[in-house]
């Protein structure tokens, strides 16, 4: 610093410019040094702002002394960059902009004797001799503690104010005054769309004038409102608001404004009615599950009773004649045992996914002569008309799942007949669209039965569900043929409709689309029955072929050779899996019926030691299992299995896989 503007302390003390009142005063701080920076008047306002006594710091110490260390680098390191020359972190910092005579105003921190930081607002002047030479520097502050704190709340509250939820301040005439980022982003508005807006946008409509009279008398009354409150965003929609009101009063004016916060729960409240929801599908379905329950055990008990009642009888009679009506009535109750027990689990299988619909081949005119077959002898003996209509112009060689749709015709056709005692019952087949690859085929069942009431409709297609639940229903059935036929034909891309009214028949329907197959010429005109036992017996086709039997249960293994017998075939049986590989080393086979569960090897491992063999390539090894399930024969063809026969044995499957492997009608030879 110029030692020009060096001065002996006196004339700083005899300066007019410094007055007593200024110096005396508590009000604020005044700190006057000589021109090297040294203490020379420490006021009353100083003394009680710092804490130090005149005494201490007179001639001892500079303001440089009393300041922050870090505010006092960092100020000369702005002042360096500024004027563009080296600056000293000390008292040429505090007093450099006034020694150049520019008034020089600024905030820093005064360290107090007891070590408290005191914010303090500064007011730097340099103090010159007439000459106007520097004599030294006046330091006026005044405590800026309240003010700081001041501005910390408010910081403080204005990032609280953001950082909540969803908020906004209204005035008393409910105009917006100001909204927090969460309720923008809620609502979709942004602060200039709420400018000279009224908070009656977010109404929503779904509140009466007397919800929103209870609101405004309990927010006069006790100053706060909570409660849920459906509002309305921007583009429209509706959401329900945890809400709370505050109302800000003047003791004069009263209220003046309002602080509204929120919480969209409106998926909290989905969630909610779900559970509840859930609760309430879960207790009925206990409910019809045990009203499912009760109906499969008389479902099943009462065909099986029939069984082994008319089999008890069977065993005890002489007559020829009627033990021949026992065996009937025995097949009858077998046949109604195994559609429960198939119901069963089809549906299990779909509720699980284990179901594919497939793609294949097949004759319309034979599965139409397969449901007539099955239901004419129903329809004549209760006296009914029972008619299949084709529109002509269906192709007669379609691809699709012949035995998905035979099963949901066949529940469809069974339920009309079972359900009406006089009138007729139609199945009709008509072309919605065809093309030269597809065709969408709409098949309808309309009976003259019972009718179903609009109020029940509802329950026919919900699994252990029927029209009738009541234990003394007229009509039987296990509840799940319409489930597993809604499930299948959805499967398939299409839809179970319903047209009925009680007491005056129903109408069932649903369109598929079907593969149009160019390959296959059908010589099918007429609806032709299924050809019986007895038939295949008497065409001899199979007499002379040679066939390996593997089975390990007696009971099953009897049904096996008497149907093969009947056939023509000659077996040879093994009865487990070993004897099966040694069989096949003596003798020549056609073909193998091979059990899947056996004991010491199962039929998958037999099956994979066979197709080890290369003169075993091309032998036709058939499954024969109870489990039917997609998953078993899936596994059957992957272990080199070519067919699969389900037990109890269907004999119109039986001949059809045997034809289909053994080809009688082109081998000559046999």
């Amino acid at each position: 610093m110029d030692t020009k503007i060096l001065a002996p302390v006196s004339k700083l003390k005899k300066s007019t410019a410094l007055q007593d009142a200024i110096f005396n005063s508590q009000h604020f701080s005044s700190i006057a040094t000589d021109a090297l920076g040294v203490i020379q008047i420490f006021n009353v306002g100083a003394e009680t702002m710092l804490g130090f006594k005149a005494s201490e710091v007179l001639n001892i110490m500079t303001p440089a002394d009393l300041c922050d260390k870090a505010e006092l680098k960092a100020r000369a390191d702005s002042l360096s960059l500024t004027y563009g020359v080296p600056i000293q972190s000390g008292f040429e910092a505090l007093i450099y902009k006034a020694a150049l005579g520019i008034e020089d105003h600024y905030e820093l921190t005064y360290i107090c004797k007891d070590g408290r930081h005191l914010p303090a607002q500064l007011s730097v002047t340099a103090l010159r001799d007439e000459h106007e030479l520097i004599i030294g520097y006046l330091l006026i502050a005044t405590d800026n503690s309240a003010s700081k704190h001041a501005e910390k709340i408010s910081r403080i509250t204005s990032l609280a104010f953001e950082s909540a939820q969803s908020m906004y301040i209204a005035d008393h005439e409910l105009y917006f005054v100001h909204a927090n980022r969460a309720f923008l982003e809620s609502t979709g508005y942004s602060l200039t769309d709420l400018v000279n807006q009224k908070t009656s946008i977010l109404k929503s409509g779904r509140h009466d004038s007397e919800f929103f009279k209870n609101l405004w008398q309990t927010l006069e009354a006790t100053g706060t409102w909570s409660g849920e409150l459906w509002n309305k965003r921007k583009n429209g929609d509706i959401y329900l608001e945890l809400t709370h009101i505050i109302a800000v009063t003047d003791a004069q004016v009263g209220s003046t404004h309002y602080v509204v916060n929120g919480v969209d729960i409106s998926p909290l409240k989905a969630y909610e009615l779900d559970l509840i929801d859930a609760k309430e599908k879960a207790e009925r379905f206990s409910t019809l599950k045990s009203q499912f329950i009760a109906n499969m055990s008389h479902e099943i008990r009462t065909p099986m009773a029939a069984i082994m009642g008319f089999s008890e009888f069977a065993l005890y009679e002489d007559d020829p004649a009627e033990i021949k009506t026992y065996l009937r009535d025995i097949s009858t109750a077998s046949t109604s045992l195994l559609g429960i027990l198939q119901d069963i689990l089809d549906f299990t299988k779909l509720e699980a996914g284990y179901i594919a619909i497939e793609s294949i081949p097949f004759d319309v005119m034979d599965l139409l002569g397969t449901i007539s077959s099955l239901f004419s002898s129903t329809a004549q003996r209760k006296g009914l008309e029972f008619t299949i209509e084709r529109d002509r112009a269906i192709p007669l060689e379609l691809l699709g799942d012949r035995l998905r749709l035979q099963q949901v015709l066949t529940n469809l056709v069974g339920n009309a007949l079972k359900f009406t005692a006089q009138g007729s019952v139609k199945l009709e087949i008509t072309l919605q669209n065809i093309n030269m690859l597809q065709v969408q085929v709409l098949f309808s069942v309309t009976d003259t039965g019972i009718g179903i009431a609009p109020e029940d409709q509802g329950k026919l297609f919900q699994p252990f569900s029927q029209a009738d639940d009541s234990f003394a229903r007229k009509y039987g059935g296990t509840g799940l043929g319409l489930i597993i036929s809604k499930e299948l034909v959805q499967l398939m891309g299409g839809e179970i409709s319903l047209v009925s009214h009680k007491d005056q028949g129903s109408t069932f329907s649903f369109a598929v689309q079907l593969g149009v197959n160019r390959e296959l010429k059908s010589l099918s005109t007429e609806l032709m029955p299924l050809m019986p036992l007895a038939a295949q017996i008497t065409n001899n086709k199979f007499k002379g072929y040679r066939m390996l039997v593997v089975e390990d249960n007696d009971m099953a293994l009897k049904l096996i050779q008497k149907y093969l017998h009947l056939l023509g075939i000659d077996i040879k049986i093994a009865t487990h899996g070993k004897q099966a590989l040694a069989l096949l080393e003596q003798y020549e086979f056609d073909a193998v019926l091979m059990d899947i569960h056996m004991p010491i090897m199962t039929g998958i491992e037999v099956t994979q030691k066979i197709r080890q063999q290369a003169k075993f390539a091309k032998l036709p090894i058939i499954a024969l299992s109870a489990g039917v399930t997609e998953t078993g024969r899936n596994d059957c063809i992957a272990a080199g299995m070519v067919d699969f026969i389900s037990k109890p044995i269907d004999v119109e499957k039986l001949c059809a896989v045997l034809e289909h492997w053994l080809k009688p009608n082109a081998d000559a030879t046999k």
